[in-house]
Parts: C-alpha cells; structure tokens; sequence
C-alpha cells in the first residue's frame, strides 16, 4: 500500500504544470506513450452580435530517457529506508489552435513544446523534482517573422512522511512573450477514504479523485488556464507585439477509462468562468461570457515505465 500511494503521487505531481496548466493528466509521465486529444468548447458571447470561440487540437509524446536505481534491480523496495531511484523523461508536445470570433476567423495557432523532467526519490530523502521546458506559440505569420520562444521551469521537494497527507513546495519561473514571473509553490495531497483523494496546488488547482472500479474513475477539477494565444502578431524583442491572450477558469467532471492493458481514455466535460481575451504588451481587455467546453484524450502507453509498473504490481 504505501508503495502505491507514493508512486501514485509521484503520477501526480509529474504530471501538473501548475498555475499554466491546460489540463491536469494523471500517468503524464509515469504511463509514457502517445496522447491524442481535442478540446471544444462551445460559442460564448462577447456582446450581442460577436461570439468567441477556441477549439484546440493536441498530441503528446513522452519517455523515459534513463533510469537508475541505488540498488540492483531485482533488489528494489520502495519500502526500503535505504530505497531510491531516479528517473528522466522527455516529453515533445503539439497543438493547434483555431480561435475564431463571428464572421471572423484569426489564424491557427500553433503551439510546440520541448520538456525534460528529473525526478529523485527516496522514502529517506523524499522527492525532488526539477522540470525544464521550452515552448513557443505561433501563427502562420509570426512563425515565419517574430518567432519567439518561451520558458518554464521548476523544482520542488515532495514530503513523504506521511502517506495519507503529502504535501509539497517549491519555485516555478515562467518567461512568456517578454513577461518575467517568478511563482512560489505549494499544495497537497490527502487520501480522505480508501476510494477518495483530493489535490490542491495553491493559488488555484482543485481536484477530487473517486474510484468506481479498477478501470474506472471520476474526478471533479477546478483550475486555471492562463496561456492561450488568440492573436500572434509582432514580438516583444522588436517593440511590436501585439499578442492577444485568452485566459479561464475550468471547472469539470471527467471520466478516466482503462480500456485494455496499453490503452486509456478521458472524457470531460466542464463550465468555464472569468474569461477573458486580453493584449500581452498593452492595454486591450475584452471579456468572455461564461459557457460549457468537451474535452476528449486517448493514450496508448509503452508500458515501459519502471514506477508505473510497481504502481501496476501494487494496485
């Protein structure tokens, strides 16, 4: 049991991509493999003649670069003071956006992303986790003239000495469109009954995880999405930018589904609230009325992941 819980938490955190996160993924990095996925949401007004909308399509690949263990293989526990590992995962992401307003269709945007997380853990030491990731958000225009990358990155240590309630700190920095910001972190993670867990990452990630059987689980999700480009025109580095951004705060009840040994699926469906489309390097803000969004993913993992299989063994 307490093999399961902290390789459970170590799914967890491995996965979030904190305050900026577009969704929250259990088994990101611990069911490496390919994700395909569509998010759509349904038309919201902007006034009365003009409705937004942003559909995005997405795909991810993760794995597993290295794995080393203290100890040799066939010696491993988890439950073990002595008992450590580490692992480095790679994970290349896409999107394609297509924001469009009525009458009016901007260009797609399209989104890539480059990540490598390290992740140490020890029931002695506990867990640190370092993450560094390069992205960058372009249209067909800016793409070819104003290309401009971005950065986020973080570290944090996960306190396992108590496996009911776990709890964790850290630093994040994001470097996005010209925009500098540094992000304490903290947040936890406490099992309430056998079949109930809730997770919360401070200032806003809410979730509430129930088990209905073996193959199936439910979650309630709150969260914000704050990094979705509408609008890429000009760049910062040229004094030009003139960049939209559209941010939100979700709210969904997801179904997650084992549908055979490598393959997964995760429907959601959700309300969003205090959208907005607003500029990056100037004034512009123009509210988003409130309104329903579908998600669907498909995952087939490799099922060549070290922890996920103890996790599988454990469970």
């Amino acid at each position: 049991m307490k093999k399961a819980i902290v390789i459970s938490w170590l799914v967890f955190f491995g996965s979030a991509n904190f305050i900026f996160a577009q969704s929250f993924h259990v088994n990101h990095l611990f069911s490496p493999g390919v994700t395909v996925g569509i998010d759509y949401p349904v038309a919201s007004a902007i006034n009365d003649s003009t409705d937004f909308q942003l559909v995005k399509y997405k795909t991810q690949f993760v794995k597993p670069l290295k794995t080393k263990f203290g100890v040799a293989l066939k010696d491993f526990d988890i439950n073990k003071a002595d008992a450590k590992a580490s692992q480095l995962f790679i994970a290349t992401k896409f999107s394609v956006a297509k924001p469009s307003l009525t009458n009016y269709s901007f260009q797609e945007i399209y989104k890539g992303e480059l990540e490598f997380t390290a992740i140490t853990a020890s029931i002695r030491n506990g867990i640190w986790i370092y993450s560094a990731n390069v992205f960058a958000e372009e249209s067909e225009t800016s793409i070819k003239k104003y290309f401009t990358p971005n950065f986020r990155g973080y570290t944090a240590y996960i306190n396992i000495r108590s496996l009911k309630f776990i709890h964790f700190y850290g630093v994040a920095v994001v470097f996005n469109q010209g925009r500098f910001l540094p992000l304490p972190m903290s947040g936890f993670r406490a099992k309430l009954t056998n079949k109930l867990k809730a997770e919360v990452i401070f200032p806003v990630h809410v979730k509430l995880n129930h088990d209905l059987s073996k193959t199936l689980s439910v979650d309630l999700v709150g969260f914000f999405s704050g990094i979705n480009a509408v609008d890429r025109q000009g760049s910062i580095y040229q004094n030009n930018d003139n960049t939209l951004n559209f941010r939100e705060l979700k709210t969904y009840l997801a179904l997650n589904a084992k549908l055979a040994k490598h393959y997964k699926m995760k429907v959601e469906t959700g309300y969003a609230f205090f959208r907005s489309i607003h500029g990056i390097s100037n004034d512009y803000h123009q509210k988003v009325n409130s309104g329903t969004y579908f998600s669907l993913s498909l995952n087939y993992d490799f099922g060549n992941s070290i922890f996920g299989n103890f996790m599988d063994r454990a469970e």
